[in-house]
């Protein structure tokens, strides 16, 4: 596909699908932004694996929940390499909790990470893109939040997700025609828990008889981000091995 000069901002890439994403761009061409909140010994270690494979990134520090570490975020990444064209909107965070049992607190900070942080970055993404009359945005939700596929026991990161595929509908109007903004959902994905007893059952909870991997996740965030997707916004790419028709 070829992102060759053109520059990426990954979030939460220091692990997991983030991670898969920012490698596969850097694999073909984009110089890689990878954002982590915490994970600094990671998010080295993916900038480390993209240059030793001759690759371009650098690693910057920011919460996406908070709106100056998003504007510093993009500041940086524009010093550095004077435009933003691709923003993956990964980072998020589940915390699994009986419904009865939450509370507000609980609710705020998935809703501040998995949603707030991708209209921050996407509101600073707009603003480059914009101006310079062309960009692609792609958010991470998850099948939770289709109708009826989230569970009490993730009630929160369920409505962000949902939220996340009402907000690339609506950023997909605003932003037209020189933006485009979609959205790939995954299902289960791989994250290396091993053959566990949980593992097997969610294994057997899809037609695939596996679980999604992080590079298959990343490979639809490139075909968005990508020509052969110029024709498509405010879409959503369903990555799930066929846990909906389960």
């Amino acid at each position: 596909m070829g992102f060759h000069g053109e520059v990426a901002i990954v979030t939460g890439s220091s692990r997991g699908i983030g991670r898969a994403v920012a490698e596969l761009f850097a694999a073909e061409g984009a110089r890689v932004v990878v954002n982590y909140r915490s994970d600094e010994e990671n998010a080295k270690e993916v900038v480390n694996t993209i240059t030793s494979n001759g690759g371009e990134a650098m690693a910057v520090q920011a919460d996406v929940a908070e709106p100056a570490d998003v504007e510093r975020l993009f500041k940086e990444a524009l010093a550095a390499y004077g435009t933003v064209d691709v923003v993956v909107n990964n980072a998020g965070i589940l915390e699994p909790k009986p419904f009865l049992e939450l509370t507000k607190q609980d609710i705020l900070s998935t809703l501040e990470t998995n949603f707030v942080g991708v209209a921050l970055c996407a509101q600073q993404a707009a603003k480059i893109m914009l101006e310079r009359g062309s960009g692609r945005i792609v958010n991470i939700a998850s099948v939770s939040g289709l109708d009826n596929f989230g569970t009490a026991g993730n009630m929160p990161y369920a409505a962000s997700k949902a939220a996340v595929l009402n907000l690339t509908g609506v950023l997909a109007k605003a932003l037209a025609p020189h933006v485009l903004v979609n959205t790939v959902a995954p299902g289960f994905v791989e994250t290396g828990m091993g053959h566990s007893p949980e593992y097997e059952q969610l294994v057997t909870a899809v037609p695939l008889a596996r679980l999604v991997q992080p590079r298959e996740v990343a490979e639809a965030c490139l075909f968005l981000a990508s020509g052969g997707s110029s024709a498509m916004t405010g879409e959503t790419l369903v990555v799930d091995a066929g846990f909906r028709l389960r």
